[in-house]
């Protein structure tokens, strides 16, 4: 069988030395050639970049050898199916799946540690999590049904899981690391059902949270932490947040003296802080006050991955100054700051790029139609978003594919960006980052309510970042609310109704 090297750059550096991981496996009656995804996050999330395709041939089979320095949480994704996989150096996984993507054996030296992972389903969506707010049978639950029918199954299912874990014949490590993921994904998954999809009243949502989090500790379990330790690691900063203004409002001085307890430093510093650096800043400080410096160094450098990630040049920089303050030697440094360096390169790049056109005037514009209407003759679409929400950059990385399946056709592109004046000049430099060709303008929160209300009829719907519209060629709205750029060939065709 031929084998297919691939190479993790994001994990090769000059001072590590690898050994290899073989994963390798059969996928029966296979009819024609396919691909299986392995994900290897930089520290933790899940970000496209980090996957890597592992061809399947006709008959089936397919094997990868990945240097590896030490060990490593993936996640495996064949036909919808995700799983948690654990590649530790010197061993290896033998695979068979179905064609359908359920798997059915685990081999290899590597077998008895994944075939656990799999059985305690750590990439499965929980019973109670499986709905919205509007749907879900668990969303309007009083607080004693949710302790009874979410929180008591729920813990005595990750308990079962444990035990098992615990009987097995695993090294007393592995067994740490498994059961750690275990425990962490337990109150990561009860912490989004909470504040995700439950539909009650805010001292509803403070006693769970309280619940949940109550005599819970920052530390991790077992070092080198897993992936889910650190999604624990970011609900339990949101706990601490929730408690500063559980009691009372921002205003109240209480209130305000709690904040200054918590975070150690006044609620005003702060919002001067969150405002120069941006809220994944905030989030590092706080988390800076209560865990200890390798986690920290590493949730800093995961935060700086992400925001280089999200092309957010105004936020990778201080994200990068208090790595080299705080962490002088980090073995990150190096790799991020040439992923900073790049951003900053695109930025000058696109300087003159006349292809970005922000709206000469855009501060006195007061209707949308002001912009449609200088681009009649051609269909628009409309993007509303800001730069400080992750669907919509996340939606934004869509957008070459978008523009290139209209490339020569009469297809416009307006960015609505909702921030306030002081973000101008990081609105600016981060459409250049992104190379967001198009047509560009801001308003502040205050200022794109007028916008709203001629864009979206229903009150019920406005005010949802990202929201997207389409205009056709005579500056006529037709679409309220369509589709997402990730939504891809039904928005295309959305589009081309209009051509």
């Amino acid at each position: 069988m031929k084998k297919i090297f691939i190479t993790l750059s994001l994990l090769i550096t000059a001072l590590h030395t690898f050994a290899q991981f073989k994963l390798s496996g059969k996928i029966p009656h296979l009819t024609k050639a396919d691909t299986i995804t392995l994900n290897l996050p930089f520290i933790y999330g899940y970000y496209r970049e980090n996957n890597l395709q592992i061809p399947v041939d006709p008959m089936g089979n397919f094997s990868a050898t990945l240097p590896l320095s030490a060990q490593k949480f993936g996640i495996l994704a064949y036909k919808g199916h995700d799983v948690t996989v654990l590649l530790t150096p010197g061993k290896n996984l033998t695979l068979t799946l179905d064609t359908g993507g359920i798997y059915k054996t685990f081999g290899g030296t590597a077998a008895a540690e994944n075939r656990l992972l799999y059985q305690v389903k750590l990439s499965e969506i929980p019973f109670f999590s499986k709905g919205t707010r509007q749907n879900s049978p668990y969303a309007k639950l009083s607080n004693a049904e949710v302790r009874e029918k979410v929180i008591k199954p729920w813990l005595l299912a990750r308990d079962e899981h444990i035990k098992l874990v615990q009987a097995s014949g695993l090294s007393a490590h592995d067994k740490a690391l498994i059961n750690s993921e275990i425990k962490y994904n337990a109150y990561v998954q009860l912490d989004f059902f909470v504040r995700g999809i439950m539909n009650v009243d805010k001292a509803q949502i403070n006693d769970l949270i309280q619940t949940i989090f109550e005599g819970s500790k920052p530390e991790p379990d077992v070092w080198p932490a897993g992936p889910q330790y650190y999604y624990y690691a970011g609900a339990y900063l949101s706990y601490l947040e929730f408690k500063v203004f559980a009691k009372y409002p921002p205003t109240d001085e209480r209130s305000k003296e709690s904040f200054k307890e918590t975070y150690k430093i006044s609620l005003d510093s702060a919002t001067k802080l969150v405002k120069l650096n941006g809220k994944a800043y905030m989030k590092w400080y706080l988390l800076n006050q209560y865990f200890n410096r390798p986690v920290a160094e590493q949730y800093l450098a995961q935060t700086i991955y992400t925001q280089w990630h999200d092309k957010d040049l105004s936020h990778v920089e201080p994200l990068m100054r208090d790595l080299k303050t705080y962490f002088p030697n980090s073995k990150y440094t190096t790799l991020l700051q040439g992923k900073m360096d790049n951003l900053a390169m695109l930025n000058n790049k696109n300087l003159s790029n006349e292809a970005i056109k922000v709206f000469p005037g855009y501060e006195k514009v007061n209707s949308i139609y002001q912009v449609v209407n200088a681009l009649k003759g051609k269909v628009v679409y409309l993007d509303i978003w800001g730069t400080w929400c992750g669907p919509c950059k996340e939606e934004l990385t869509y957008n070459p594919q978008l523009k290139a399946h209209f490339k020569d056709k009469d297809v416009a592109f307006i960015y609505l960006d909702m921030d306030d004046d002081i973000k101008d000049a990081e609105w600016q430099t981060f459409i250049r980052v992104n190379g967001l060709t198009g047509t560009h303008l801001r308003k502040s929160n205050t200022e794109i309510q007028q916008f709203w209300e001629e864009l979206q009829p229903n009150k019920d719907k406005r005010g949802f970042y990202p929201t997207y519209f389409i205009f056709d060629k005579n500056g006529k709205l037709v679409q309220v609310d369509a589709k997402r750029p990730s939504d891809e060939a039904t928005l295309y065709t959305q589009l081309e109704k209009y051509l």
